[in-house]
Parts: structure tokens; sequence; C-alpha cells
């Protein structure tokens, strides 16, 4: 299993240059080495490399996304960091009961996202329903407050030990198509309610948020590239007839 090639470290608008420094730094101490940057607002600077200190080499490798899209693309599996309870409730777990399935996820050849949100407000409710996962990470509940690069030591220093403890245990799932990208995932997903409204069984004001339940049910099931293809197909067949009508 290799950790620094298959799992990917986004942050998402960062504001504090020096925390993208300090983040590599973190990354490279348990031997991750893939980030991505989804719009930060200061980026290149001085300030990363003042705080990377012996990670500098890690920078010149760090992606620039302009949309999470653009930095989702190859992944097919997305873990989002958040510690707030939402309206419409999704898995979330403590770090140390995911991590053994993220890296269960990373034996069996899929290319694994982790979202870190704004230093200020974390993850929008938009891009956590983008997620398979929410992880949380378990602090005191008077001041359950973790700076941006401690929060990525966190998570990577859990999942360099259940790696380390664990490959060897671990034997990978035969599956016979590719996993979907999680892109061509959220495709499916916008493709299926557009042909809800048109079927007048959904509406984009449903007050009990229909729409985050059929993104959440969508991500939670985990559809390899066939299966994507096939209901893309078919939702494509169901707006034909309703053209001929």
């Amino acid at each position: 299993m290799s950790l620094n090639k298959q799992v990917k470290i986004i942050l998402i608008e960062t504001t504090n240059a020096g925390n993208i420094g300090s983040a590599l730094r973190a990354m490279k101490t348990m031997n991750f080495t893939s980030l991505c940057l989804v719009n930060p607002r200061d980026f290149p600077s001085e300030a990363v490399e003042t705080m990377a200190a012996n990670a500098k080499d890690l920078i010149e490798h760090i992606e620039v996304a302009k949309n999470l899209d653009e930095a989702l693309e190859d992944i097919n599996f997305v873990v989002g960091t958040s510690s707030r309870t939402r309206k419409v409730p999704w898995p979330n777990e403590p770090l140390h009961k995911i991590s053994p399935r993220i890296i269960k996820e990373i034996n069996n050849k899929k290319n694994i996202a982790i979202l870190f949100g704004r230093e200020d407000r974390g993850l929008t409710n938009d891009e956590l329903q983008r997620c398979n996962l929410h992880v949380n990470i378990p602090a005191n509940s008077d001041y359950p407050v973790l700076n941006l690069a401690m929060a990525v030591q966190v998570v990577c220093y859990q999942l360099f030990i259940d790696n380390s403890l664990n490959s060897q245990n671990i034997k990978s799932e035969y599956w016979d198509v590719p996993m979907a990208e999680t892109n061509h995932v959220q495709r499916l997903i916008n493709h299926f309610i557009e042909v809800a409204e048109q079927l007048e069984v959904f509406n984009k004001g449903n007050p009990r948020q229909i729409g985050a339940r059929i993104k959440r049910m969508f991500t939670r099931i985990g559809l390899d590239e066939m299966e994507v293809n096939f209901m893309r197909g078919f939702l494509a067949a169901v707006e034909k007839k309703l053209k001929d009508k």
C-alpha cells in the first residue's frame, strides 16, 4: 500500500500560508507527499518555505486547483474532516475508528482524497456532500479546536500507524471493474436529481432536504464505473421517453 501515492491531502481556500508549510512538515513526517491547494489566498509565499523547513522539497509537487472538481480528478474515495453535526446526518466516525476503513480502501487500489476546510469555518455543506465519509478528531468538548496543520498531522499519523500495523493482515478485495471516480459519481447524482425534477417526484424546495439525502445515498454505496455508466444510460432513456410524450 502506498500512502504517498494513493492519498491526496486537499486544503480548501487556505488563508494562512504558514499553515501550508506546516502541513507539509506534518505530511512528510508520516510519509505523505501529495498536497493539493484549492483556491489558496496566499500561494506561492515565502511563509510556506519558512514553515515547511526540511519539507521544502514537497513544495514543487504541490498541485493548485481552481475548484474542488478539479482537485478530485482521478479520485475514487473522498473523506471529509468535520466536527459539526448537520441537519441531514452523514456517516461521521472518530478518526481511530474510520482509519482502518480508509487503509482498506487504499489496499483495494482506490485513490483517496482527504479534505480539510478553511481555518475559520471548515468545509461547506456542499463540499461535505461530495464525501463518502466524514471523520472527526475526538477532542476536549470544551475546546475541540485544532490548528489546520495540527489536524493534518493527527490524521496522517493515525493512517501511518494503522497502515504500518495492519498492512500484512488486510487482503485486497477482488472487483472486476474499476471503482468510479468521485467526479463521475457527482455527475450521476446531478443527472438523477434533474430527472427526478422532470418526473415531478422531487423539488429543490423540499423541506426534508431530499437532495442532500440522494447525495448521501450515492456516495455511501460505493459505485464502480460500469454501475455509473448503466445508471447514466438508464436516466438518459427515461429523459428520452419524457421528451417523446
